[in-house]
């Protein structure tokens, strides 16, 4: 299944699913402002319903509690994230220059979620459970992309796809959330060189270029996360 396909839902045909469907997605963006603004622990689950316009009732006929809706708005996030960093990559065969605009979308992404980035895996650790499936969630689309490329022979030798890309979303994490906290610190374009140096020295032989492999033609089937149901 390709990210298209995980995160283009059908439209709802009737007018009661419709209905159903607009409010969950007004508690899905007034509970996003508040969680970022707030935190996990600063927002009950009755502000979230008045924030969207909604009975306090009504919020747990679309979510079992704040947690529930939390879980929701940061796989929300990371689709998105993991969506922009697939197109991204794909811009160019050579490989420093898809790891620098990969790097490039990570940190506009930090910035445009900073508070989300602290919420996840900041010093608070508010949120570190979730934190930790993200973290799973999106290091499965990286070893795919990286058994791909090892099977055209542009992974450099010794490197286990699995290791490395569970290193790389660890070393991601940190550095955006650390990055986050005060992006005044170190220039943006300075973590992005680095970020991709560190990535392309330790992954990819001298002259690794060439179309990327499609990530698809080493997948194996197993059920993937849907946007109703976040993997837990």
């Amino acid at each position: 299944m390709s990210f298209s396909d995980m995160s283009v839902s059908s439209e709802p045909r009737t007018a009661p699913a419709r209905s159903r469907s607009e409010t969950r997605r007004r508690l899905v963006d007034a509970a996003t402002g508040l969680f970022a603004k707030h935190g996990l622990h600063g927002v009950t689950s009755h502000e979230i319903a008045r924030a969207a316009g909604v009975a306090a009732g009504t919020f747990y006929l679309h979510f079992q509690d704040k947690e529930a809706l939390f879980r929701e708005v940061v796989f929300e996030a990371a689709l998105k994230l993991r969506g922009r960093m697939e197109r991204a990559g794909a811009l160019s065969p050579d490989p420093g220059v898809a790891v620098r605009a990969r790097a490039g979308e990570l940190l506009a992404f930090a910035e445009e979620n900073r508070n989300l980035v602290q919420i996840l895996f900041g010093r608070n650790h508010e949120a570190a459970g979730v934190g930790v499936d993200v973290l799973a969630f999106l290091a499965e689309e990286i070893e795919r992309n990286l058994r791909a490329r090892g099977s055209a022979g542009l992974l450099a030798q010794g490197v286990d796809p699995a290791v490395a890309a569970q290193a790389l979303v660890g070393m991601r994490a940190r550095i955006v959330a650390w990055w986050a906290e005060e992006p005044g610190r170190i220039p943006r374009e300075a973590v992005i060189e680095s970020l991709s140096r560190i990535q392309v020295s330790g992954l990819y032989p001298p002259g690794a270029t060439g179309p990327a492999p499609d990530p698809r033609s080493t997948r194996t089937p197993r059920a993937e996360p849907s946007r109703k149901e976040p993997p837990r």
